[in-house]
């Protein structure tokens, strides 16, 4: 009798396990608020690169993928080694190119661009409409001595949100938050 309450059990404990839902991906980002609050992270990675002219420089890097509806953002964390600093080179220009590339759009017009702080760090925007698609997108760069945090987020034009609180909704341990 004992043996056969064992079995059942040993099934139902296996049963639940081979049913449970997947577990998120753990990431140094989450948003704790604005419109992706508590947004599960999809396509997490990590990477690490040494800068070839440097024994001492490094680039970490952390991005995630993010989802609250018919909102989608990305968000790449990326953290300079040694006692190198990122450069102001309008990194918005080149997120609102690999947007219109990723959502195979003919092109983009720019509704908003501009600079700001942001939980303490310098930060870049522009809002932009995709053409060919009904998306609406914003980009942003985020740069503060060796840390840069650059993404963006898009929804359907009928879906309304605001740029800056998905910049002010990120966190990252220890670096940034609201």
């Amino acid at each position: 009798m004992f043996d056969h309450v064992l079995r059942c059990a040993l099934g139902v404990f296996a049963l639940a396990a081979l049913s449970w839902p997947a577990l998120a991906e753990e990431s140094p980002i989450s948003f704790v608020a604005g419109p992706l609050q508590g947004a599960v992270a999809e396509n997490v990675k990590h990477e690490g690169e040494t800068l070839a002219h440097s024994a001492f420089g490094a680039v970490t890097s952390d991005s995630a993928v993010f989802k609250a509806g018919a909102i989608i953002s990305w968000v790449n964390w990326s953290r300079l080694g040694g006692h190198y600093r990122w450069q102001d080179d309008n990194m918005v220009a080149g997120l609102s190119d690999e947007v219109k590339d990723v959502f195979d759009a003919t092109g983009f017009t720019i509704l908003e661009s501009d600079r700001r702080s942001v939980n303490g760090y310098f930060g870049q925007y522009r809002r932009i409409s995709l053409t060919g698609i009904d998306r609406r997108c914003g980009v942003f760069a985020l740069m503060r001595r060796n840390h840069l945090i650059q993404g963006f987020v898009c929804a359907p034009s009928s879906q309304p949100y605001k740029l800056q609180d998905v910049m002010e909704g990120i966190s990252i341990d220890g670096v940034i938050g609201p």
